[in-house]
């Protein structure tokens, strides 16, 4: 694993493009194809694909910062980044043969994932047969492949990496925010699914799979969650950039200020959203640092080590969110205009703040519990 720079100066270089083209992604509830050749041309989806097929196998650090820049120029094409990525990196952890059936078109093939066992499965000889539904799908309106969730066994989940050419994509993206993201359903009616294709996920996140190499050798859980906090960061650091950008020229409502900047309570909120801001960067390069140092040492962290990251992941997130909340209601009411570059900011987190892995209560309790030695736990995905 390696850190770059170079490819966040080349993340951050594309704000003028993304800015550009994100009323378009909004609208269409997709990224328009120019913002994807952009991303694509800075190698953003290339992160987290294997050395020896093109991609870059690049250190968490670089990842987190790289997708923090993209959200400051639209946090739909962020996230993309980030889900895209994701799928890249779980698919290093499948066999070398799937992994060169997946990239045999290039490193900039995209993988989309939806970890959620919405399906049934049937055993059958050499494989599994799918059938189900899986959303939201985020990128599957680009990738060329899914990783699909699937349960056999009482206990036991499985995930599937399946052509999208085999399954079929409903439109069912309407939403307030992360719009430009397609999150759709997919849907799968009796599809094959070879034996080498499919990943034990309880082996996964116990790190029982014989990874050698460091990138893949990270924890299944933190290593996910920590890329996350990517996409809510750089749209918290968009928003203050925004709001202190203005307070010299924007007056106070109601009151005798002609700047907000002059204003002690305008100050006390931005100074409070930037230390919330400073908190979830200074948690998400902790959690990098703590999931790439075992993966280098060849080491895995143990249960409560997990859960803590998982723990600190989703507070860094909810710092971010908070963040926002402060600076929007400090800027005052035209941050909800359509014409507010905070609108986009504010949507898109309040949807982002929705996902499940990142509930900030749910992954506190699961912390609690691992704690005090509380079993059984109220997730596996730990």
């Amino acid at each position: 694993m390696r850190e770059s720079t170079e490819l966040v100066e080349r993340a951050a270089a594309l704000r003028p493009v993304l800015e550009a083209n994100q009323a378009a992604g909004d609208r269409e509830r997709r990224l328009t194809d120019e913002a994807m050749a952009a991303l694509a041309d800075a190698g953003l989806f290339r992160m987290f694909v294997p050395n020896a097929l093109g991609g870059m196998e690049l250190g968490m650090r670089t990842a987190v910062d790289a997708t923090a820049e993209v959200a400051k120029g639209d946090p739909s094409a962020s996230w993309l980044v980030m889900i895209l990525g994701a799928g890249d990196w779980l698919v290093g952890l499948y066999p070398e043969e799937v992994q060169r059936e997946v990239y045999a078109d290039g490193p900039d093939t995209h993988v989309c994932t939806v970890l959620t066992p919405r399906s049934k499965a049937q055993q059958v000889d050499g494989g599994w047969r799918l059938t189900g539904e899986w959303f939201p799908s985020s990128g599957c309106l680009y990738a060329k492949w899914a990783l699909l969730g699937f349960p056999f066994g009482e206990q036991e989940n499985g995930l599937a990496v399946v052509p999208v050419s085999e399954l079929r994509v409903k439109d069912t993206w309407f939403t307030v925010g992360m719009r430009g993201t397609g999150s759709n359903l997919l849907i799968g009616q009796d599809v094959f699914v070879p034996e080498h294709r499919v990943l034990r996920m309880r082996e996964a996140i116990a790190g029982d799979l014989g990874q050698e190499a460091g990138r893949y050798r990270s924890a299944f859980v933190p290593t996910l969650l920590t890329y996350m906090i990517s996409t809510y960061l750089g749209t918290a650091e968009a928003a203050l950039e925004h709001v202190v950008g203005l307070a010299g020229t924007r007056g106070v409502s109601f009151t005798s200020y002609r700047r907000q900047s002059d204003s002690a309570a305008f100050q006390l909120a931005v100074a409070d959203a930037s230390a919330k801001i400073d908190v979830a960067r200074m948690l998400a390069y902790s959690c990098a640092d703590v999931v790439d140092g075992h993966a280098v040492e060849g080491t895995y962290p143990d249960y409560l080590k997990r859960a803590r990251l998982r723990l600190h992941a989703a507070h860094a997130v909810k710092q971010c969110g908070d963040a926002v909340d402060v600076l929007v209601s400090a800027h005052g009411a035209s941050a909800v205009s359509e014409s507010s570059p905070l609108n986009i900011y504010l949507r898109d987190m309040q949807t982002a703040l929705r996902h499940a892995m990142i509930s900030p209560a749910m992954n506190a309790e699961a912390f609690g519990r691992a704690l005090l030695g509380v079993e059984p736990n109220i997730t596996g995905l730990i």
